[in-house]
């Protein structure tokens, strides 16, 4: 029984962390704040911006973020869906409104060494 409640108790404290993390994501998306977004990423991110993949360094990435928000200013950011696989990949599904189109942002966090970074961010055009 005692198992099952730390169990249980480290589920919660887990889903808690990545709670924090998601609403870091969604405030710094939500207002353009790239800066923001940087400490996430992870060394190495595959980012896929209306219809561009490409493979980025950590720098190359913000840089990229950085343009894509001037080219499109962001008003809000809602959570559509999140959760977690079975290979511990968080994930989380949004809804990103700018100043002339809603974009679906979808981004994955994977464990790296003892934190939860960025992988991967899809920016796709609804």
């Amino acid at each position: 029984m005692n198992k099952i409640i730390l169990t249980i108790g480290i589920a919660l404290v887990s889903v808690m962390a990545f709670s924090q993390d998601f609403d870091k994501i969604t405030s710094a998306f939500s207002n353009g704040n790239v800066s923001e977004l940087v400490p996430l990423l992870a060394a190495s991110v595959d980012i896929s911006i209306e219809d561009e993949v490409l493979k980025l360094g950590r720098s190359d990435a913000e840089s990229r973020l950085r343009t894509f928000f001037l080219n499109h200013s962001p008003s809000s950011m809602k959570v559509v869906h999140k959760g977690v696989s079975k290979n511990d990949v968080h994930y989380m599904i949004s809804a990103l409104q700018t100043n002339d189109a809603t974009f679906r942002v979808t981004v994955y966090i994977h464990k790296n060494g003892q934190e939860y970074l960025i992988q991967s961010l899809e920016i796709e055009k609804e």
